[in-house]
């Protein structure tokens, strides 16, 4: 059965990790990494290193950092290659990117989005030009937010 809830964990997570990533590998680092962090947070896994350093790539030098995380149980480590896709994200984002896996990995019925992520995903493309803009259509926004993404969207013009 373990199976089963790890197939259902990954496709509530997917439209997530779809919006920060088109690529493949891009998506798995994303999952790796979300999944590590999550584990430390929760003490299934131990922080060992966490390293940064320069490595030469097609355009020259550029960043890497890698997290090495211990299983607690097994004693297994293993590193974690922090996600180019994270990279140039405001500080504010990762922490809330966070908190949405573990709403999502969690599977809590009647929760919400947190706003600032919803409006950082989708304000500017969606938000700003939806007829439900403004606070007497609170409800519709929350429907958003428990939704994931603009369930309720519909053009202003429409």
């Amino acid at each position: 059965m373990p199976y089963r809830a790890t197939t259902d964990a990954v496709q509530r997570l997917m439209p997530l990790i779809d919006r920060l990533a088109d690529r493949t590998i891009d998506k798995a680092r994303l999952l790796q990494y979300f999944a590590a962090v999550v584990g430390i947070d929760w003490g299934v896994h131990e922080l060992v290193d966490d390293r940064e350093e320069l490595v030469e790539s097609g355009a020259g030098l550029r960043p890497l950092r890698e997290l090495t995380v211990r299983d607690r149980l097994s004693g297994e480590e293993h590193r974690i290659r922090y996600p180019d896709r994270l990279r140039d994200l405001p500080s504010d984002i990762e922490p809330l990117m966070i908190a949405e896996y573990k709403r999502l990995i969690m599977n809590r019925p009647l929760t919400l989005m947190a706003e600032p992520l919803f409006t950082w995903f989708f304000a500017e493309e969606f938000c700003a030009h939806c007829r439900w803009l403004g606070n007497e259509h609170d409800a519709a926004h929350r429907e958003c937010r428990f939704a994931g993404y603009p369930v309720n969207f519909e053009a202003e013009s429409a």
